[in-house]
């Protein structure tokens, strides 16, 4: 029996041997054009998925001080009570964009299969698969072909990438976050308000709740978390382009298990670096686009369907004075495709010359009108995200392209 270690990514189609499967699917899942299913596996299968499209992975991967009673007691019905884990977890949740059932061989194929609830209870089961087959568990004289326990799953197979998001949302939720307050009191912010300082000596951030007067923490770790590229992140999901916008504790927990792991985690320490860095020029460039002249003309203030304004206007002069952050959040994740390391290291904003910021804001205008002229819909909708980073990304792409290019043709952020 060898444990796997898939990372965070499943390949895009996975098989998967069963022990007993059940199509459960109600009449509005056939309305929305979703089959559901249960199954039971053996323990092994489980971790042949990866958790691209959860909202957090295994937190004790990297540092085993982050295993808490949650854990401890997994972990425990595995080493004492094997038979008795199927009935004592709570599961998975498997989402998929398509199956294919063999009953014959009991083997089904997933596609753009992850799970999306249960990473705390696979990451302990694949640590007891480590364990045994690294021969931690002398005591055991069981065949390394044989199954040591079942594991059951819900499987939702939805074509809908942006509905998967939801679903996970909606089904994880038992993972606590830490509030700024505690954050703060442990020094996790001190470095990050320091960045920020040097270039922006004004702004002091929230460290406690209960301040006034300053910078909302959360939104700066949420801009930060749209500019971050993928080399730094190294997940391209639609749930981690949504995850700024729809769940800024979750950025608030995860920038502080960067910080105290970025001492022993290569990983955590670039994704630490990295907000720290860009925070400062984050801040900037969101009140860049907030702000900007072009959104004057585009009479999106009359076009809102629901879901609250989408702009402010000043009763003096008429003019636009804050766009909502359901039309800022894609843009500055479109911004993310001119996120570079400069010479010395350190992570900057640099624009080609060529880029219109008149055209972003036309192309913008046109994805709200898209989606109804809905703002919610806007900034939970991965496919706007996805095509406005069409324009940046197609610029660098023709930059590097070109041999008289380089990066010495762009300039800073405005």
């Amino acid at each position: 029996m060898k444990a796997t270690d898939k990372g965070s990514y499943t390949p895009s189609s996975v098989q998967m041997s069963y022990q007993l499967l059940r199509k459960i699917t109600s009449p509005d899942e056939e309305s929305t054009n979703v089959k559901s299913f249960v199954a039971n596996f053996p323990a092994s299968e489980i971790l042949q998925l990866g958790t691209k499209d959860n909202l957090r992975g295994y937190i004790a991967e990297y540092n085993p001080k982050k295993r808490n009673r949650v854990h401890d007691a997994i972990r425990n019905t595995i080493l004492t009570e094997p038979s008795r884990f199927i009935t004592r977890n709570s599961g998975f949740v498997i989402a998929a964009s398509d199956i294919e059932v063999d009953d014959n061989k009991k083997r089904l194929t997933l596609t753009d299969a992850s799970i999306i609830n249960g990473a705390q209870s696979q990451g302990e089961i694949h640590r007891w698969f480590k364990e045994y087959a690294d021969g931690g568990d002398d005591s055991s004289s069981s065949s390394t072909d044989e199954i040591p326990f079942y594991v059951r799953a819900e499987i939702i197979v939805d074509p809908d990438a942006y509905e998967v998001v939801e679903t996970a949302i909606a089904r994880n939720t038992a993972t606590p976050m830490k509030s700024i307050t505690h954050v703060g009191a442990h020094g996790q912010l001190n470095e990050l308000e320091a960045s920020i300082q040097r270039i922006l000596p004004t702004i002091k951030i929230r460290k406690e709740e209960s301040e006034e007067n300053v910078y909302d923490t959360r939104k700066i770790l949420q801009y930060t978390r749209l500019l971050m590229p993928l080399s730094v992140s190294k997940n391209d999901s639609a749930a981690e382009r949504l995850r700024a916008y729809k769940n800024p504790e979750q950025c608030l927990t995860d920038f502080s298990t960067w910080e105290e792991m970025k001492d022993t985690d290569n990983d955590a320490a670039a994704k630490y670096k990295f907000t720290v860095e860009i925070a400062p020029y984050a801040i900037q460039e969101y009140e860049y686009w907030e702000q900007h002249e072009s959104w004057n003309g585009h009479r999106i203030w009359e076009q809102t369907k629901k879901g609250g304004r989408v702009c402010h206007r000043d009763r003096k002069t008429g003019k636009i004075k804050w766009v909502s952050p359901a039309l800022i959040f894609p843009i500055m994740g479109a911004m993310s495709e001119f996120v570079v390391k400069t010479e010395s290291g350190a992570w900057r904003i640099m624009k080609p010359n060529i880029f219109n910021p008149d055209k972003m804001i036309e192309r913008t205008v046109r994805q709200f009108r898209g989606v109804n002229s809905d703002p919610i819909l806007m900034g939970r909708n991965p496919g706007v995200y996805e095509a406005l980073r069409t324009y940046p990304a197609s610029q660098m792409e023709a930059i590097r392209d070109l041999s008289q290019s380089s990066i010495s043709e762009v300039m800073p952020a405005s």
